[in-house]
């Protein structure tokens, strides 16, 4: 009876050693499919990254952009309702004077 005892023994510690092979190997499975995937998101996500700054320079420019055209429409009803303004623009456009007047330029 030792005899088939200690061949169970033997078997059982066989049996374990192989089972502790296969969780490494499976671990080892496990790490190279995950190392895979995060190399290749990588380009993917330097390109997300790249696309929100250029959408952040797009949305910058465009605000800018919407503030001169509300400039421009703010100086078109001016120039449309208030004819002191519009004297004031054709005069400073055309180099005009009154008789008497000084005008005094100042360089931007």
């Amino acid at each position: 009876m030792q005899r088939r005892d200690g061949g169970y023994n033997k078997m059982r510690a066989r049996t374990d050693r192989i089972n502790v092979g296969v969780r490494l190997a499976l671990c080892g499975l496990v790490f190279t499919a995950c190392s895979a995937f995060l190399v290749a998101a990588l380009p993917h996500q330097n390109k997300l990254a790249k696309l929100r700054v250029d959408l952040d320079e797009v949305l910058t420019d465009e605000a800018a952009v919407i503030d001169r055209k509300d400039a421009k429409e703010r100086e078109l009803r001016a120039i449309e309702g208030d004819a002191d303004y519009l004297e004031l623009i054709a005069r400073d456009r055309l180099n005009y004077y009154k008789p008497g007047e000084y005008v005094f330029r100042i360089e931007r």
